[in-house]
């Protein structure tokens, strides 16, 4: 760097940053579309009159493109340039160590969340940071990966008008805090400024004005920015306190990986495609509640009475009712209801599966269609309406991709060496089957051929069928005679559908074999018989052999 970093910087550069994201109006756009994603679409509409209706189909639009992209399990699979003994070692070293951090951050769980805030906010962020108190379980061995979700409004890079992580001059991560956590941090790094680190309220992140007392939260800026060496860097700061001076890592990526919706040009920040649908889906709540209007007002009929008989007027609630003179002149009437027109309700159906249709989570795609035993149909429908999603899905996997890749190089930085499990394949002398052996072995991952590794991710096959497709399947298949036994039936039903499964499945082949001896026992002796009669016998057992496959409980 040309100059030293200092918090009067960080927080010039962090003012530019947000006059970006207001200029295209990101943190409105971001409250607006937050609040209408979790139903809250009736924001400052205050009557004692209406009874506002919300029909939020932004909710079942955004969990269905969401659960299409995710339904997928994601694998890494390390694999090196060169095929020899000691990167292919370090490969799977890596595996097993990026599966053990996965597992224990639950970032596969984290993934629904990412996806969730690019479609509502445009973009989503995983962060990393290495926690150096942390325990490992190995002994004698602490400090751990540990990974934080972050909102797009919380990330401000460098150069906005380019959408590449790894290629900025510099990253600012922006995080809420308690006052109280920042000073302590402060002061155990040595900051003698630490007393005055004080909190603001700025209103931008969401949940700062549900803040009972907003100034026990503070603003910390956290930039990353690679040195001439090409390693990259770290301070923070809050305020005007700098709580961490200029730090090297060791690391040559940004501990960052970052994914948008769609891509927006010459803009780090994605597309919201619920802009485009919040119009839409105020109309559709307005028809709704005018229609709710109308049936609570002259839907249904409604008494007349003569007044100059009902001084007091009419109440529906009395059980009698006295009047003055002859009952026989109370004139009462009933005035009919006025309907509802059929063009009121389907304008808004009509605008309500448009809306669905041009969003791509129409009813084919929810597998909503006209003849649900044709599973191929759904199948078909259901694969044709996710293409459109192919884009945002490859933008998916290369953030699974960039992350992975994050991984391997703080490993690299800071793991040092370690214990860890290693398993190999070996022949058995004896039946020359492949067995698996595990070993612990102490390795140097400051050694790791970083830049001789080939990085491939893996997709695994996605959990299409849901159980109740599947059973229904199945109840085809048996009924069509496809599956020979209840047996076999049974053992293709999905796992937790029915209790004691294997218990079942042995009962009935045991009731079967008992059934097929007793038959047995009908067959006569082949002494006694001549050359047809043991032919017929011969006959018998065969056709006794074929029905015990096919006899399921309860036939004789």
């Amino acid at each position: 760097m040309d100059r030293q970093m200092t918090a009067e910087r960080m927080q010039a550069e962090y003012q530019r940053g947000k006059a970006y994201n207001e200029g295209i109006g990101l943190y409105e756009a971001v409250r607006r579309n937050e609040r209408f994603f979790e139903g809250d679409q009736w924001d400052g509409v205050k009557t004692r009159e209406i009874r506002p209706i919300t029909m939020n189909f932004l909710d079942q639009i955004g969990h269905y493109k969401v659960s299409q992209i995710v339904s997928e399990d994601v694998g890494q699979q390390i694999e090196p340039f060169l095929p020899d003994e000691t990167a292919q070692q370090a490969a799977t070293i890596l595996t097993q160590s990026i599966d053990r951090v996965v597992e224990r951050q639950k970032i596969k769980a984290r993934h629904h969340e990412l996806l969730r805030n690019a479609f509502v906010d445009g973009d989503a962020a995983l962060y990393f940071y290495f926690n150096a108190g942390k325990e490992t379980g190995f002994g004698g061995v602490s400090g751990e990966i540990e990974a934080e979700s972050l909102m797009n409004t919380n990330v401000l890079f460098g150069n906005p008008a380019c959408r590449e992580t790894q290629r900025q001059p510099y990253i600012l991560i922006v995080r809420r805090r308690p006052v109280c956590e920042a000073r302590r941090e402060a002061k155990a790094r040595g900051c003698a400024e630490w007393e005055s680190i004080q909190g603001e309220s700025e209103g931008i992140y969401k949940g700062d004005d549900e803040q009972n007392d907003a100034d026990s939260l503070c603003t910390e800026l956290t930039r990353f920015w690679r040195g001439e060496d090409g390693c990259v860097r770290f301070c923070k700061c809050v305020g005007r306190v700098m709580t961490q001076p200029e730090t090297a890592t060791g690391m040559t990526l940004y501990p960052l990986a970052y994914i948008s919706w769609k891509p927006r040009q010459n803009s780090y920040h994605g597309v919201r495609e619920l802009d485009a649908l919040i119009n839409t889906q105020i109309s559709v709540n307005k028809q709704w509640t005018a229609l709710d209007m109308q049936l609570r007002s002259n839907a249904m009929p409604k008494l007349v009475y003569d007044m100059r008989k009902f001084p007091d007027g009419w109440k529906p609630e009395a059980q009698t009712i006295g009047i003055m003179g002859d009952v026989r002149e109370a004139l009462t009437g009933v005035a009919g209801s006025m309907p509802i027109p059929n063009e009121a309700t389907s304008i808004t159906q009509n605008m309500l599966e448009t809306a669905k249709n041009c969003a791509g989570a129409n009813d084919a795609a929810l597998g909503n269609i006209k003849n649900p035993d044709n599973t191929s149909a759904i199948v078909a429908a259901q694969t044709a309406s996710s293409a459109p999603l192919s884009l945002t899905r490859l933008a998916y996997w290369q953030f699974v991709e960039d992350y992975t890749r994050v991984l391997i190089d703080m490993m690299h930085a800071y793991y040092g060496i370690r214990t860890v499990k290693v398993t190999d394949k070996a022949a058995d002398p004896l039946t020359g089957a492949d067995t698996e052996l595990t070993r612990l072995v102490d390795y140097d991952f400051a050694a790791l051929p970083v830049d001789a590794m080939d990085l491939k991710i893996d997709i695994g096959a996605a959990s299409y069928w849901a159980q109740n497709l599947q059973t229904a399947t199945l109840d085809n298949l048996m009924r069509a005679g496809v599956i020979p036994s209840a047996a076999d039936y049974l053992e293709r039903l999905p796992e937790g559908t029915v209790k004691d499964r294997q218990g079942l499945i042995d009962a009935i082949r045991s009731a079967s074999g008992q059934q097929a001896a007793q038959d047995m026992q009908g067959v006569p002796d082949g002494s006694a018989l001549g050359e047809a009669g043991l032919m017929q016998a011969a006959g018998r057992v065969e056709r006794l052999r074929q029905a015990i496959g096919t006899r399921q409980p309860g036939t004789a």
